[in-house]
């Protein structure tokens, strides 16, 4: 008999253990499917940590629907809509705060934040002491596109496990239906169309040809619904991949969807990069047998769908209006078809390099070349520095600053496309297709405008967790097949059920008997 010392102890320990292990987080759950096949390990998150990612999670959603206030409610209130671009702002400062108070942010990362903050708060503080017109909103406002979402990106690879990923991706499958219905509708209503309502007053969306427009479905511009509609993309191939945690409805709703939305889109860049996502599957399908005939099969089901909805009207207007746009946008560079798709990917860089010799050597201001910085500047939404990117950043960072900033750019890049190549080639997908829906973006996507911003860094940020749950340990082997330790990790658990209850159902064979 145990004496009762012993089992005071017994009991001390334990709820030593556990408070331990709910202050630190430590030990480890297992995720089963419904067919229980388990995934791999993965951490406990303590309370902090667990307020860190529900507020990451409030940050996707407002990402996704902060526009339909913006245009639809105040649009025709510039006063209060422009405020309203910075909506999670806020989020992403408490994130911060969750974040160190959690002790989840890698140190170096939270140094390098902190010099490049010094370093832009000098450099705005300079511009302003050079340039009297400059107000210092527009330079608040720079360091708000600079700064202030990046560390982001690392606080949701360090948060957010496997589990957390599918989630997020469960929710774009689920919302590509109903986005893809409105971008239709969009696509069919006049262009002065309350559905097609831009950000100011009266202003609408982009022109695309034939008296159509780019559908911007719930975002404030048509970049917001491409890299939406990118990331169901990769979602759903990977869906294809492991099919256990997405039922077959959704794929396919899904996959209708971006069939749907990809004529009527009247966007070259979007069509591009939905393509270049492609290639990627297939490149890492040299690695992954299932997902190349995955990839495959997908390929031809959409053909199958194209092949359906070309007996649509809206569909055969969509692919004409995409025709003659891509027809008038070729004239316009006055190129081939090659030609015109180098110019679109490769032009930019090209005049970039232009400005580096024109620019001041502490630049214009940065802020200066957003909507923000325009409507302070000018009283309009028109650009007042440049539309591209990396000209942007010349103009108003200088070309000093400018360089050091697209240098690390580039190579933060590189770094990822590294990782996720390293993944791919051990049988871990995710990573590498959520790189294929942003790889462009990394390099040379639109940070002064909002929604392009926190698509960037979500995107960013999910591609990031899929590597680090990948070199954990976190994701099931994407063949179906179950690894040495998970085996034995069930086998263990059987053994400790079997102990407790006394009884032993349903026995299985011992591993390397029968």
């Amino acid at each position: 008999m145990i004496s009762r010392n012993a089992r005071d102890g017994v009991r001390a320990e334990a709820k030593r253990s556990a408070r331990e292990n709910l202050a630190e987080g430590e030990g480890a759950r297992s995720h089963y499917q419904s067919d229980g096949h388990p995934f791999r390990q993965a951490p406990l998150k303590p309370l902090r940590v667990r307020q860190v990612r529900q507020w990451i999670f409030i940050y996707f959603f407002l990402l996704l629907f902060e526009d339909v206030i913006r245009k639809w409610v105040f649009g025709s209130i510039p006063v209060i809509s422009l405020p309203l671009s910075i909506a999670r702002d806020p989020v992403a400062l408490l994130i911060y705060i969750l974040a160190w108070r959690a002790n989840v942010l890698p140190k170096k990362i939270l140094f390098a934040s902190s010099v490049w903050l010094v370093c832009m708060s000098l450099l705005g503080i300079l511009q302003i002491m050079t340039n009297p017109g400059l107000n210092v909103w527009v330079v608040l406002y720079g360091l708000h596109i600079y700064w202030l979402h990046l560390p982001l990106i690392f606080i949701m690879a360090e948060t957010l496990d496997f589990q957390d990923l599918l989630r997020i991706g469960r929710w774009f499958l689920i919302f590509a239906g109903p986005m893809a219905l409105l971008m239709v509708a969009q696509f069919l209503a006049p262009p002065d169309n309350i559905l097609n309502r831009g950000m100011g007053e009266g202003a609408g969306q982009i022109s695309a040809a034939l008296g159509r427009i780019r559908p911007a479905g719930t975002f404030s511009f048509n970049t917001g619904a491409a890299s939406f509609n990118l990331l169901v993309m990769a979602f759903l191939l990977f869906s294809f991949v492991d099919k256990r945690w997405t039922p077959a409805w959704l794929r396919w709703t899904a996959a209708v969807a971006l069939v749907a939305i990809l004529p009527v889109s009247g966007s070259r860049g979007f069509v591009l990069n939905f393509a270049l996502l492609l290639l990627f599957a297939l490149l890492g399908g040299n690695f992954n047998r299932r997902l190349l005939l995955l990839t495959v099969r997908t390929i031809a089901a959409g053909a199958a769908i194209f092949g359906i909805l070309m007996f649509t009207q809206f569909f055969q207007a969509g692919i004409e209006t995409f025709v003659t746009r891509w027809t008038e946008a070729t004239s316009a560079t006055g190129g081939t078809f090659g030609e015109s798709i180098v110019y679109r990917f490769f032009g930019e860089f090209i005049r970039a390099y232009k400005y580096i010799g024109e620019t001041p050597l502490l630049g214009n201001g940065i802020g200066l070349g957003s909507n923000f910085g325009a409507v302070f500047s000018s009283g309009t939404l028109v650009y007042a520095l440049a539309e591209s990117e990396w000209e942007r950043t010349v103009l108003e960072m200088g070309p000093i600053v400018a360089v050091i900033w697209l240098g690390l750019r580039c190579g933060f890049g590189v770094y990822i496309i590294r990782h996720a190549w390293g993944c791919m080639r051990r049988g871990h997908p995710l990573g590498w297709l959520l790189l294929g829906a942003e790889l462009l973006t990394v390099f040379n996507g639109f940070l002064q405008q909002p929604t392009s911003l926190g698509f960037i860094v979500f995107t960013t940020g999910l591609c990031l967790a899929a590597i680090k749950s990948a070199e954990k340990g976190e994701t099931p082997l994407p063949d179906g097949k179950e690894d040495r330790r998970s085996s034995k990790d069930r086998e263990i658990a059987r053994r400790m059920i079997r102990g407790m209850t006394g009884r032993r159902r349903n026995p299985d064979p011992l591993p390397g008997v029968g």
